[in-house]
């Protein structure tokens, strides 16, 4: 994001100051020429020039040249030269002893010539600023008086005139002061509003949500750091100056005419969903800029993962109380009529069905309840071959048929922030689910393990693939919901907890058909680093 330093407000500053010379430059070269027109006019003879004409000639065609040659000086010299409060002050007192000549040559402030240094001083007032600036007005009054003396001596003048000398130097401070004031004021409202610049784009700049403005033709106007991070991959981050193609294609395709729209955008492949806000910035002209802000979706899904838990909490304690006990009571009375001898066969049967249906419903209650029972995450820094090695030993050691788990590890050394108790969680379900399958369609109990590196987002990953059938098309979309289940046995909530808990340790578990024609679990880790 473009930010505005101090140095570029002094630039600012001093391009402000140069402005001003070039204007008040205008303003001496056209009175030169009004001096030089009415100098030249007989009708204006008794004012202009009449007491000393040959004084005013000479002084008005020195005045002329040097103003052309001053407003010539921006083509020749740099701005920082001609902006520094010395070149003006150093012009303005040039200005003023030439005003000074040719009202003395004109017979004083009766010619009103003196008026024109008003103008003058008052353009002191806003290029310098201080004590320094009152020193002009100072030395316009003390030459206009003497401009008066020297022409009362000369009997071209009368008492009068002092008088009236002295309400112009009276006018030549009061103008000074008046333009000064201004002027300081302007430039204590633009530090303000510097400051206040320099703030937001530090609030902006340190923001976790990502903000940019862009035109109508998407070229960027300003981007914070988090917004590059989320929308842009690494090797882009620096040379981008346009959102990237498939956000402004969503964004023609989503976006109707509303002031503010809400869609979820990816910016690469198994990176997580960001939820966008585009909002229309209102503009007096035809052009009209879009301010887009980035939320990690992570976030949010995990705030929802916690009124889920909440709810599912109060969930379970209500099943505990109202379904657990005569459930029980239930799996007690089959039991026992299972044990009685006057049953013949075709009732025994039967109380083992209820029997069997019993223990199903009380595992579906047992995982219920570890939901709502579930700690908050506790991740820590895991070294995926490491750990594998380890969870496969413990897993092969409890199942109960002969199993064959494959690692295949590119590169080696990742690690990953996940809460091991979790992950072992996640992994367990996934194999078994896998090494059933597997045994359906091969009769061996096996899956593969392959572990690495997405190219785009450089996030971790993990694949749990079987050697089954695979799921049907029409079945992926249910096949992380609750309770949902192609088993006869089953509870329905292994890949939703195992889903749950990879967003709880910010990352996510998709599924998609692998190049054996079997099933593939996707983790994708998105903190996750190599050495």
């Amino acid at each position: 994001m473009e930010t505005i330093t101090e140095a570029g407000f002094n630039e600012q500053h001093s391009l402000q100051r140069s402005t001003i010379l070039r204007v008040y430059n205008y303003y001496r070269i056209l009175i030169s020429f009004l001096f030089v027109f009415l100098f030249l006019d007989k009708s204006f003879g008794e004012f202009v020039g009449a007491a000393n004409p040959e004084l005013f000639q000479r002084t008005i065609v020195v005045y002329l040249i040097a103003n052309i040659i001053i407003g010539l000086s921006p083509l020749l010299l740099s701005k920082d030269f001609i902006a520094r409060p010395t070149v003006s002050f150093v012009i303005l007192t040039l200005d003023i002893i030439a005003l000074s000549l040719l009202m003395s040559a004109s017979g004083g402030v009766a010619s009103g010539l003196g008026n024109f240094l008003i103008f003058t001083v008052a353009f002191a007032g806003g290029l310098i600023r201080g004590k320094i600036s009152t020193v002009l007005p100072a030395i316009a009054f003390i030459l206009t008086i003497y401009v008066e003396s020297y022409l009362f001596f000369l009997d071209q003048d009368d008492i009068q005139s002092f008088f009236q000398a002295g309400i112009l130097g009276i006018v030549y401070f009061v103008s000074n002061i008046f333009f000064q004031t201004l002027s300081r004021q302007l430039h204590r409202r633009e530090s303000e509003l510097f400051t206040l610049e320099q703030i937001n784009q530090i609030i902006v700049d340190q923001m976790r949500s990502g903000v940019a403005v862009v035109n109508k033709d998407g070229e960027l106007k300003l981007i914070n750091a988090s917004g590059k991070q989320m929308i842009y991959p690494q090797e882009q981050h620096k040379e981008a100056d346009t959102l990237p193609e498939n956000l402004m294609a969503k964004v023609d395709s989503t976006v109707s005419g509303n002031l503010k729209q809400t869609f979820t955008y990816s910016a690469v492949r198994d990176a997580p969903a960001l939820l966008v806000t585009l909002s229309k910035i209102r503009t007096s002209g035809p052009q009209q800029d879009s301010l887009f802000f980035f939320e990690d979706s992570t976030e949010i899904q995990r705030q929802a993962q916690q009124l889920k838990l909440a709810a599912l909490g109060r969930l379970s304690a209500s099943i505990a109380h109202e379904i657990r006990n005569p459930l029980g009571a239930i799996s007690h009375a089959a039991q026992l009529l299972g044990e009685s001898q006057k049953l013949d066969t075709g009732d025994k049967r039967l109380s083992d069905i209820i029997q069997n249906h019993c223990v199903r419903m009380n595992s579906v209650i047992e995982n219920v309840l570890q939901m709502s029972r579930r700690k908050t995450a506790e991740p820590k820094t895991l070294n995926l071959e490491t750990f594998l090695n380890e969870f496969i030993q413990e897993f092969s050691a409890g199942y109960d048929d002969p199993c064959q788990i494959e690692v295949e590890s590119y590169p080696k050394a990742i690690n990953v922030e996940f809460d091991p108790i979790h992950l072992s969680q996640v992994l367990g379900n996934l194999c078994q689910n896998g090494l059933r399958y597997s045994a359906k369609k091969t009769g061996v109990h096996k899956v593969s393990i392959v572990i690495g590196v997405e190219e785009l987002s450089r996030a971790a990953y993990l694949n749990v693939i079987d050697f089954g059938l695979g799921v049907q098309n029409d079945l992926v979309a249910n096949l992380f919901e609750p309770f949902y289940t192609t088993e006869t046995s089953g509870t329905g909530l292994g890949l939703y907890l195992s889903k749950e808990l990879c967003e709880a340790n910010n990352a996510t578990l998709t599924y998609s058909n692998s190049d054996v024609r079997g099933s593939c679990f996707h983790i994708t880790f998105f903190q996750s680093s190599r050495y």
